[in-house]
């Protein structure tokens, strides 16, 4: 993210998932920011091998790299397989307008609670395996 005193919207998520026991990296793509984590938290620990695993892609509009005090998008966060491919929403935004740090303590609190789950029936197939009991 950036190196600024003021915590950016996607420093802010990822503090969230860490008191969580997850661990996001910061992404860019065609501009676009975001944070990447695996989905299955066994795995490494390292932001390359997040890309090669189901992953979770997290988004607040285009820019996770704003400053906090600019958020005005809600967080969503969406399942991919390893290579990339879009597998299903696991969070879509907020029906309210919240402030950056609640609404990163709830898109942290629904991602993890969706990848835990018992009831795995809402992934697709490929995606299942990676959930935890």
């Amino acid at each position: 993210m950036t190196n600024r005193n003021e915590p950016t919207e996607g420093d802010l998520l990822r503090d969230e998932l860490a008191v969580l026991g997850r661990h996001a990296f910061p992404g860019e793509e065609g501009g676009t920011t975001f944070l990447i984590m695996a989905a299955d938290p066994g795995a490494p620990d390292d932001e390359d091998a997040a890309y090669g695993v189901l992953h979770v892609l997290m988004y607040a509009g285009e820019r996770a790299d704003r400053p906090a005090a600019d958020h005005r998008e809600p967080w969503s966060a969406h399942l991919h397989a390893a290579d990339g491919t879009y597998l299903t929403t696991l969070v879509d935004g907020s029906p309210t307008p919240l402030d950056a740090a609640a609404d990163a303590a709830r898109c942290a609190r629904e991602v993890t609670q969706r990848l835990s789950r018992r009831r795995r029936g809402n992934f697709p197939p490929v995606a299942r395996r990676f959930c935890t009991s």
